[in-house]
């Protein structure tokens, strides 16, 4: 009889024992999803730490060398736009830059985007230190480019008042070639501080077909 109750009371204990390794499961399978769900957080803090880095040097940088050079930082990316004429420019390069400056204070170009003999996009790896931030107060004034200085434009409406094309020609082209007819409206689009994006210069096919100036500021008017 009470070999009976012994083996009864062992099987009672087995059963208990295998009721609490399911339990012993989920909590660490619980526990590894909660260290695994930091992970996506630090990395997007890390993400955003560095494109705030890398926004310093954001902007439209001009100089006046014969018909106008242009430099453009946007997104993780350099573009150089050259003038065509009075009226257009068209993007003439395109480099990825590296989110910090080197030891010696120049952007890290880290990748070139060409045209083959095909005419076909391609891209390759490569390093280029020509283009030096100058900053004061945190924000950057100029931009230093292979012995020239170039200067921060706000505007789409400042760089026409930099050059030989007036916003009055621009702005008689958009009348003549658009539905854009209000004056209050374009004058906006002239003055708007997010004039990069708004005109998709960046998005310009690289060497491709050259910009109008009514079109990029038709493209600011029309942007949402």
């Amino acid at each position: 009889m009470k070999s009976h109750l012994i083996l009864a009371s062992l099987f009672l204990l087995l059963i208990a024992c295998s009721s609490k390794e399911p339990k012993t499961e989920e909590a660490s399978t619980l526990s590894s999803a909660v260290t695994n769900s930091n992970t996506p957080t630090e990395e997007a803090v890390e993400t955003s730490s560095s494109k705030a880095q890398h926004q310093q040097w954001d902007g439209f940088y001009f100089y006046d060398i014969y018909m106008g050079s242009i430099i453009v930082i946007h997104q993780g990316k350099y573009y150089n736009f050259a003038r065509k004429e009075s009226k257009s420019f068209y993007k003439d390069f395109e480099y990825d830059i590296d989110f910090e400056l080197n030891k010696d204070g120049f952007i890290p170009i880290v990748r070139k985007y060409y045209l083959d003999r095909n005419d076909e996009l391609q891209s390759k790896e490569t390093i280029l230190y020509d283009t030096q931030p100058i900053q004061e107060g945190g924000k950057t004034t100029a931009l230093q480019c292979r012995g020239y200085d170039y200067q921060p434009l706000g505007s789409f409406g400042a760089y026409l008042d930099a050059i030989s094309t007036t916003r009055s020609a621009v702005v008689a082209d958009l009348k003549a070639n658009s539905k854009h007819q209000e004056d209050s409206v374009i004058e906006k689009a002239l003055n708007d501080p997010n004039f990069i994006a708004k005109s998709g210069m960046t998005e310009a096919p690289l060497r491709g077909e050259a910009m109008e100036f009514w079109q990029l500021l038709a493209n600011i008017i029309e942007a949402k």
